[in-house]
């Protein structure tokens, strides 16, 4: 939906509520609104609702009461790659060093385009050598990616969701288990795109000092969600 002043609603959470079986609510009447250019992120504790926020947004649960959307659209995972979501797992590799992929197989997984026209393999590696560029990480293309830490195996997963463009970016936890260098490059290409257009939400309960440019704070705590 389009926003005075040219902005639109990227992200809408309206009167959320949800619980599992028998609990209490993990979250209850929460209200969200990111707009296309913001940069937010969400802190809390362990507990705090974090998690079963992310997956309503990622349409891995259903509201009890509410609704979720995104680019003004009901969130299912066959949107994804249709919307141009991207979407950062915490530790998605990490603790698997036998992952027989290298890097430069990874990132073309990232590239698949079931609803457009797909890229020859020479733009393929154009964006994935941009992309790998941009995080310090060209060199590693031909390792496994089991062989890298976790930090590096961070930075190849976030170069892998921005090879293809998307239009938001969503990161579970992405410091979690990251060396100061991969931290730093972290910081300064999420500061970088966000500067360049890109909507981005972080979820994390670690250190945000780092990460310049953000102009939305949101905090989960007993079930609510504040600004």
């Amino acid at each position: 939906m389009q926003k005075a002043g040219g902005k639109m609603e990227v992200i809408q959470m309206k009167d959320v509520s949800f619980h599992y079986t028998g609990d209490v609510p993990i979250l209850e009447n929460v209200n969200i609104c990111l707009n296309s250019g913001d940069y937010a992120i969400l802190t809390g504790e362990n507990g705090s609702g974090k998690s079963t926020f992310l997956k309503l947004l990622l349409g891995e649960l259903e509201p009890d009461q509410g609704t979720v959307e995104i680019f003004g659209k009901k969130i299912g995972k066959a949107d994804f790659k249709e919307l141009k979501i991207g979407y950062v797992p915490q530790n998605s590799i990490s603790g698997n060093k036998d992952f027989p992929a290298t890097v430069e197989e990874v990132m073309m997984t990232g590239l698949y385009r079931p609803f457009k026209k797909r890229l020859s393999r020479k733009e393929c590696r154009q964006k994935i050598t941009v992309a790998l560029t941009e995080l310090g990480m060209e060199s590693f293309l031909k390792r496994r990616i089991g062989e890298l830490s976790g930090g590096q195996q961070q930075r190849v997963m976030l170069a892998r969701v921005l090879a293809a463009d998307p239009g938001l970016l969503i990161l579970d936890e992405p410091t979690v288990g990251v060396d100061s260098v991969s931290l730093e490059a972290l910081a300064k290409v999420l500061q970088k795109k966000n500067e360049e257009g890109l909507t981005i939400l972080m979820v994390t309960h670690g250190n945000t000092k780092l990460f310049c440019g953000v102009n939305r704070h949101f905090k989960a705590d007993e079930g609510g969600i504040t600004e």
